[in-house]
């Protein structure tokens, strides 16, 4: 940098606006690199919403109604669920995500689930079952999964695959 300063006698001034410039471009690359995790992550909500209206069924409990993006946001804090299925006593919280970390597992289980009951107390006498949708898991996914009780539904072909043989109540 010193030798290019040199040669091309660049002021201070120069440089920082070199930096500025290079910032702006990094600015823009993080932006659409964003913008392409975002659309593979509506994309899997997409599939999976449309995958579970067609056949409301998971852990072997029938569903009647499926509510996307499930939120509740006021002054005490926030939540949300991707996919909700309810019926008249069970409601099961679906998390999408394109490629899931074994801590959101723990999350979902521990953290989220409390805020849910905070959030949403008209469902306290529900039965609440947790799920995972995602298009791959890793080992240590399933391994969390399985010990939490949350149930797993991935793509197959045509459909989905749901393992839910080791669901629990929340």
């Amino acid at each position: 940098m010193k030798e290019n300063m040199r040669k091309k006698k660049l002021t201070a001034d120069d440089i920082w606006a070199m930096f500025a410039e290079t910032d702006l471009m990094l600015k823009e690359l993080s932006r659409r690199i964003g913008g392409i995790d975002d659309n593979q992550g509506y994309h899997a909500e997409q599939y999976f919403q449309n995958a579970l209206a067609e056949k409301p069924v998971f852990g072997g409990i029938k569903y009647d109604e499926i509510v996307p993006n499930l939120a509740h946001k006021d002054k005490d804090g926030e939540i949300e669920f991707d996919i909700a299925l309810i019926n008249g006593n069970s409601i099961a919280l679906i998390e999408v995500k394109n490629r899931i970390h074994p801590k959101f597992v723990k999350e979902l289980a521990e953290d989220r689930i409390e805020k849910f009951k905070k959030f949403f107390p008209k469902y306290k006498n529900f039965k609440t079952y947790l799920g995972l949708a995602a298009f791959s898991y890793s080992k240590k996914v399933l391994e969390e999964a399985r010990k939490y009780g949350i149930g797993l539904i991935r793509q197959k072909g045509d459909s989905v695959e749901i393992k839910a043989d080791n669901l629990r109540m929340y």
